[in-house]
């Protein structure tokens, strides 16, 4: 029973929080890698705080801690976030990442929940994963299990031969490889997506895929013909900051860019 008063305490403190109008509270961590390297002196680290309670939606982003020119890490971060805008039935995680303009260098690809369920507001270490920039061999598509499929954020760029170029008035196409229960989201470019996928070294299948139905001005062919690409991808590769999906045959399907998050 001890161990149940205890679990309870950060949703109480919420509640309480919220129903007395209390100003802004923070979420305080401490991230790292295992590499030893310097960062660039234009990295930039950046830590949110993110409601990823619904299956068939882009987390959504409740708070955001930012360090430029970060040094060596440690990282010691402070994400401040409103009360009010917590659910204590919902589930919240923080996730991490280091980049260098467009460049996504490390990133964390664990769940490190926080808040709510029995968790409190202290991350006492995340452990960032260092994304890989070598091309693996050109002659079929392989991966390694170091190779960080997922918890990034992949931006559609190429379908088949198609460059992927969306409107200023378009949502961009993208996927983003959950680890909590194999989950996938994202968007076709102008639904919302979500769905399951298997993973086995290079062996890559989706399963359950399903969209929102709205119809838009623009790029409903593009979001079409990329539903029906990834009901037949079954490998895959990154190379670089890019993600690259092929069928049996190893026909490239679709051709993927590692951006920062949406």
């Amino acid at each position: 029973m001890t161990l149940h008063r205890f679990a309870a305490v950060p949703s109480l403190l919420l509640t309480a929080s919220m129903a007395f109008g209390q100003g802004p509270l923070t979420i305080n961590g401490t991230a790292t890698y295992r590499e030893r390297m310097a960062l660039p002196p234009d990295a930039v680290f950046e830590a949110t705080l993110e409601d990823v309670s619904r299956a068939d939606a882009t987390a959504n982003v409740l708070g955001r801690a930012r360090i430029e020119s970060p040094g060596n890490p440690p990282f010691h971060f402070s994400i401040n976030y409103d009360p009010g805008q917590i659910v204590t039935s919902h589930t919240y995680v923080v996730r991490a990442r280091v980049t260098e303009g467009e460049k996504l260098l490390f990133t964390s690809d664990q769940r490190y929940q926080v808040l709510t369920l029995g968790h409190g507001s202290e991350i006492a270490m995340m452990t960032l994963r260092r994304v890989s920039t070598s091309a693996p061999a050109a002659s079929a598509p392989a991966s390694s299990g170091d190779t960080p499929l997922r918890e990034i954020y992949w931006k559609l760029v190429q379908l088949g031969e198609k460059q992927v170029i969306p409107t200023d008035q378009q949502r961009e196409a993208s996927l983003t490889f959950h680890t909590d229960q194999n989950r996938v989201t994202g968007s076709g470019g102008c639904n919302r997506l979500t769905g399951s996928y298997t993973l086995q070294g290079n062996t890559l299948r989706f399963g359950g895929i399903a969209s929102t139905r709205m119809a838009c001005m623009q790029g409903m062919e593009t979001e079409t013909a990329f539903l029906s690409v990834l009901q037949d991808v079954r490998t895959w590769k990154t190379i670089g900051q890019q993600l690259e999906l092929y069928d049996s045959g190893g026909k490239l399907l679709a051709r993927f860019s590692a951006q920062a998050p949406r």
